[in-house]
């Protein structure tokens, strides 16, 4: 339904509802984990919600959404998630459909464009106002709420964080406490992106560097010896991002960093890469005992503990860079020299 190669879009509401479209797993993929009783409620799930995204992709004006020019994708998510939230917030399900207070409804959609409710007619919503009630169903996918309200409650019981996703996404592997791999993250990327970060991932295993089963979503963490060596996220546009950290980058641990990346024959260069995806710590609390100190790594001054390497939308060279940059880490694991990866919050 979306080119997972765009890299071009009207505005930054047209570029979120892209990154939620390309991000949505298929049926074909989900559904084999559904129990039988909520199979045909899924489909209704699944149908709506590439409805409703094709939608607001083509007739972002028909949601009575503000578009900021003048802020990211990121900042205007709200708008487009509203949908997805706004199931997720109904309360009292009785058969395939929602009986709420009045009060709770104008609770749910007062923060919103009055638009951005109406819309969801066009969609099959039907709200039919009672006494101090209001009754919601969809007369289109007439069980899409039996199945967001098995989803919601199954990763509420099954997962610790990011629970509601399973229903933006439609990843009804929530079922089966289904735990995201690399494939999730490579499913979402362009094709010469996922082509570099299979690349990543077979540099990876062959050094004994093994990706790690997460309930975060697109997110991976490549660990050795329980240690996190690097962590693969999404950025904005679907763009892959690397966080590779060097915590309490001081003694004996900068001493070995210096001496092995000084027998690089492209040392200057490899060194070059590194200050310009250099990161401060983060991470700081009051107990630190560190705040204000800094240290050199890579002929930068940086904020101790953790400064972290972050490297966002890599291209094919820079891959030997960050080769060498997994092989420091595994380094400093295998001698017993790593403290607690943090990536920091950005």
């Amino acid at each position: 339904m979306f080119d997972k190669n765009q890299t071009v879009f009207k505005d930054c509401i047209q570029e979120r509802v892209w990154e939620l479209g390309t991000a949505l797993l298929p049926l074909n993929v989900t559904l084999p984990y559904v129990p039988a009783e909520y199979k045909s409620a899924c489909e209704d799930l699944y149908n709506f919600t590439c409805k409703i995204l094709a939608d607001m992709y083509e007739n972002p004006d028909r949601f009575g959404f503000k578009i900021d020019h003048s802020q990211s994708a990121h900042k205007n998510r709200g708008q487009v998630e509203f949908y997805f939230w706004f199931i997720g917030w109904l309360k009292n399900l009785s058969g395939n459909q929602y009986e709420v207070t009045s009060e709770h409804f104008r609770k749910v959609t007062k923060k919103f464009n009055p638009i951005s409710v109406e819309r969801l007619k066009a969609h099959g919503f039907v709200f039919e106002h009672k006494d101090d009630m209001v009754i919601i169903r969809n007369d289109i996918y007439p069980d899409m709420f039996i199945a967001a309200e098995a989803v919601i409650a199954t990763g509420y019981s099954n997962y610790k964080v990011n629970r509601d996703y399973f229903m933006l996404y439609c990843d009804f592997r929530a079922f089966e406490k289904y735990k995201r791999t690399y494939e999730d993250l490579h499913f979402v990327l362009s094709d010469n992106t996922r082509k570099m970060a299979e690349q990543l991932h077979e540099y990876n295993v062959s050094q004994k560097v093994m990706p790690q089963k997460c309930n975060y979503f697109y997110r991976v963490e490549y660990k050795q010896k329980g240690k996190i060596v690097y962590i693969s996220n999404l950025a904005q546009k679907n763009k892959l991002r690397l966080y590779i950290g060097f915590a309490e980058l001081n003694g004996e641990a900068y001493k070995m960093i210096e001496e092995e990346i000084h027998r690089y024959e492209d040392y200057d260069e490899f060194a070059e890469f590194c200050r310009n995806n250099l990161k401060k710590c983060t991470n700081c609390t009051p107990n630190c005992g560190k705040k204000g100190q800094t240290t050199e790594i890579f002929g930068k001054k940086t904020f101790v503990c953790q400064p972290y390497i972050r490297i966002t939308d890599p291209s094919e060279q820079d891959l030997k860079h960050i080769f060498k940059l997994i092989d420091l880490r595994v380094m400093l694991i295998k001698a017993g020299i790593s403290e607690v990866f943090y990536p920091g919050n950005g």
